[in-house]
């Protein structure tokens, strides 16, 4: 039997208990949908008589075995996979080629954890991100070939697995490296500051309006420069996003600052919009490649980096407009947790929280 239940951290945990497992064992996901997926599985699996090999502690070899690169590519092949995930299981694949799957038991998948601290020192949420995407795919070959793997022990892995242990901190410094640690980013942007960018970007229309969007919306920087006219309603006041950076499709309301911003922009640019075939910025050309929107994402960038530099805006990046628009969205409505969520697009409300840096000099007045 097994049971889901939401964590405070905001994620899920996966409660399973058969006689064949012999004790009762736990499982944490990102989403209650991929919690609930895998306890069926797993379910159906103890339903035959099969313990998975992570369980048992032993490895099993399957009827069939794949190399990891075939996996990785039949996914990619058959899914339509968000850039990021592509860009992230391309490292994977070459890391991982010559694995096979025979091997993927909780032994493989921890080893495969110390490596990514150990040798390459990466950050824990680089971890997480190699790890999400890679669950994923193990995931969706348990779905499509059952008689490959009958597990996936990446889903097995305890919390805080990313995080570096005081083993790992030793191994790190004896190797002449430095133990990596989560940063997370709580720039707000001050009224003063807005204002002299505002300044700067003044005679810069395209530029200017991107840059006034993206806190009205909570939009990334890639969802609104590929932005296109036929996925903008100002009658229903939404913009419909129908490939984010997570692979899903969501609709995003509409402020009537930005209604109003993109009402005159469309109607100030409407040859030059006609003539990019419906684009409503310039920046991008049209080209869905990874490589072409890398380029047009690293050229924006550096733009608005020498824009907040010309401004006095210091330490801060285009992505930190996504902190400070979750948190307008927390100052200015009254809406959930749940309800920002669909606007911003996370996932998970833990998600969410990374983003919500909200000041005590904001919250104060709210107090008695």
């Amino acid at each position: 039997m097994s049971t889901v239940k939401s964590l405070p951290s905001g994620n899920f945990q996966l409660r399973v208990s058969n006689k064949l497992l012999g004790k009762t064992r736990y499982a944490t996901f990102d989403s209650r949908e991929q919690a609930l997926s895998y306890g069926q599985h797993l379910e159906t699996l103890l339903a035959q008589g099969i313990v998975p090999g992570a369980l048992l502690q032993e490895r099993v070899a399957p009827v069939s075995a794949w190399s990891m690169a075939r996996c990785i590519a039949e996914y990619v092949r058959h899914n339509s996979a968000p850039v990021s995930d592509v860009k992230l299981l391309d490292t994977v694949r070459v890391q991982l080629a010559s694995t096979s799957t025979a091997h993927l038991n909780d032994d493989w998948a921890e080893s495969w954890v110390r490596r990514m601290k150990r040798i390459d020192n990466l950050a824990p949420s680089t971890i997480r991100h190699r790890h999400g995407a890679l669950a994923r795919c193990i995931d969706w070959m348990l779905r499509k070939h059952p008689e490959v793997l009958a597990q996936n022990p990446l889903r097995l892995l305890k919390r805080g697995f990313a995080s570096y242990t005081d083993d790992d901190n030793r191994a790190v410094i004896g190797a002449g490296k430095q133990p990596r640690h989560d940063i997370e980013r709580d720039r707000r942007l001050d009224a003063d500051e807005e204002t002299r960018i505002l300044q700067v970007l003044a005679a810069r229309h395209c530029e200017r309006t991107l840059f006034v969007l993206a806190p009205e919306t909570a939009m990334r920087l890639r969802e609104c420069y590929t932005l296109e006219t036929k996925q903008v309603s100002l009658n229903k006041k939404t913009i419909f996003l129908d490939r984010t950076k997570n692979g899903d499709h969501r609709q995003v309301p509409l402020s009537s600052t930005a209604i109003a911003l993109l009402k005159d922009y469309q109607a100030a640019d409407a040859a030059s919009i006609e003539q990019r075939d419906g684009r409503l910025f310039p920046f991008w050309n049209g080209e869905p490649s990874v490589t072409a929107l890398d380029a047009t994402t690293i050229d924006l960038s550096r733009t608005y980096r020498l824009v907040f530099r010309d401004a006095g805006v210091t330490n801060f990046h285009f992505h930190d407009i996504r902190h400070e628009a979750t948190c307008r969205l927390y100052e200015k409505t009254t809406l959930s947790d749940v309800l920002i969520a669909k606007i911003t697009g996370h996932k998970s409300t833990r998600m969410l929280q990374r983003y919500a840096s909200l000041r005590g000099s904001d919250l104060a007045p709210h107090l008695w």
